[in-house]
């Protein structure tokens, strides 16, 4: 018995292939020609840098701003402040003495009413006398001041604390405000017969606004008050200027009981608590304010419509407004110098996407094959060439003829006969060769469609690549199997390769010669 032949050895079985652990790299961004774009890591350090400071300086200067505004509780001569600018002191001592004080933000109309009856005075009773302190007389109305001087005539007093020259002049009475710049304050004699400064004798009332005798003092009276005449004291100073002025009305059955008076103050600062218990204060304010039982202390909280006091924009600000902006103002120019210092010579970066050149013409070539624009192709060939040409040669670009020309195309007569001129060619040849209107080499005729061009020594020039047409042995020309629907097109591919050919070998002669 013979063994049976041994079956021939198997080959290896190939090695299982390793899974590729995963890069996490999106795709093109590991490649070597990936150029990183943006800010890099330090200026976006620097920016947060900077941010941050800005919002600390920001923050610190917003809870200064509230600190320093938020209201200290020492209104300028309220009565319930016991601060030194308060007069919560003299209105205790008041209440002492049986007066009644009360604290008012606006001017009670029942204190202005007026009926016609009385003749234009007050409707209340005979008790109805008070005294009405304004200590902000600027913020009322012309009609609110003229209601005060009414009230004034049915025995009560009105007391204005540094009124302005245009609440003294709506007044309308013989007197008028000086502004008191040029004078200092100071201790100062009363050199005037009113019995409350006789009794205070020296004192330190304020000098904001002074007091001096109006030109028509003759006039007989205010059209306002019933007596047939004003009496004006003007103590503390001179008489063209003083700090304190009572006007009282004068007439039959008027004593100095019985009538009121209207009392301007050039300063409320000597009734403050602070400067209450100085030379004489106490004396002169008690003495202007308690010559009744009733009181009533007015802090105008907001102006009146119309105003006499109107402010301007710039006047409704707040105290620390324009100290802020110029802290601000001074900021932004450290920081315009401390950036404009560190700005240094333009340096270059790297684009973020390197394009070459040949790159859009190939684009541009794709867009013309994929809409098969072989006639776009070929008018955009012609028309690049006639620049160069017209650029190469020196032609001037003429004006449009019209729409056909577009107004940097060289006229065509002037280019013809330059490039004639320069290759030697026939100039019908040239002009049939640049301003072609179909995509046939009209520079050298061919034949037949399918045919050959014939070089200059008289044989046939070999096909152009791609045309599926080969040379055999026996000189034979076979063309490749191809459908009937794709020869009229490759035909115009074939036809656009050789006029740009032309055009290029056009484009050569040009140049060399």
């Amino acid at each position: 018995m013979t063994a049976p032949p041994a079956s021939p050895p198997r080959p290896p079985a190939p090695a299982p292939a390793r899974p590729t652990a995963p890069t996490g790299r999106r795709r093109g961004v590991g490649s070597p020609t990936h150029v990183r774009s943006g800010p890099g890591a330090t200026t976006v350090r620097a920016a947060l840098r900077l941010a941050a400071v800005l919002a600390v300086v920001v923050t610190v200067y917003a809870v200064l701003a509230a600190v320093a505004s938020r209201p200290s509780g020492d209104r300028y001569l309220d009565i319930g402040s016991p601060g030194p600018h308060g007069t919560l002191a003299v209105a205790e001592i008041l209440r002492e003495r049986g007066v009644t004080v009360s604290a008012r933000q606006s001017v009670p109309a029942d204190l202005t009413d007026t009926g016609p009856a009385a003749g234009g005075r007050r409707s209340a009773g005979s008790d109805g006398s008070r005294t009405v302190v304004v200590t902000d007389p600027d913020l009322l109305s012309p009609a609110d001041l003229q209601a005060l001087v009414s009230l004034a005539d049915t025995g009560s007093d009105v007391v204005l604390v540094a009124p302005s020259e245009a609440a003294v002049a709506a007044l309308e009475m013989p007197v008028m405000a000086v502004p008191a710049e040029a004078f200092a304050d100071g201790q100062v004699q009363p050199r005037c017969g009113l019995p409350e400064a006789t009794v205070a004798g020296t004192t330190t009332i304020g000098s904001d606004v002074r007091f001096a005798r109006a030109d028509d003092i003759l006039r007989s009276g205010h059209e306002g008050w019933s007596g047939n005449g004003i009496e004006l004291e003007l103590c503390y100073g001179f008489p063209d200027a003083a700090r304190l002025a009572v006007l009282t009305p004068t007439g039959p059955g008027l004593t100095e009981q019985t009538s009121g008076r209207l009392v301007l103050l050039g300063s409320g600062d000597f009734v403050a608590n602070g400067a209450l218990d100085e030379s004489g204060n106490a004396a002169l304010a008690l003495g202007l304010l308690a010559r009744h039982t009733q009181l009533d202390w007015v802090t105008p909280a907001v102006a009146s419509e119309g105003a006499v006091g109107g402010q301007s924009l710039a006047d409704l600000l707040p105290d620390g407004f324009w100290v802020g902006f110029l802290q601000a103002l001074v900021a932004l120019v450290v920081f315009a110098l401390w950036r404009g210092r560190r700005l240094g010579p333009p340096v270059t970066e790297p684009l973020p996407v390197v394009v070459r050149s040949a790159e859009t013409v190939e684009g541009r070539g794709r867009l013309y094959a994929a809409a098969r624009a072989r006639e776009g192709a070929a008018a955009a060939l012609r028309a690049g060439l006639r620049v160069r040409l017209a650029d190469r040669l020196g032609v001037q670009h003429g004006a449009p003829a019209g729409p056909a020309r577009p107004p940097h195309e060289p006229e065509p007569t002037v280019l013809v006969a330059a490039v004639a001129e320069q290759t030697g060619r026939s100039p019908v040849e040239i002009r049939s060769l640049l301003y072609g209107s179909d995509i046939a080499p009209t520079g050298h005729p061919s034949g037949a469609p399918g045919g050959h061009q014939h070089t200059p020594g008289g044989g046939a020039a070999p096909p152009p690549p791609g045309t599926g047409q080969h040379t055999g042995p026996t000189g034979t020309v076979a063309g490749a199997a191809t459908s009937a629907e794709a020869a009229p097109a490759t035909d115009s591919d074939i036809t656009l390769v050789r006029l740009a050919g032309e055009l290029h070998e056009l484009d050569r002669q040009v140049g060399r010669r």
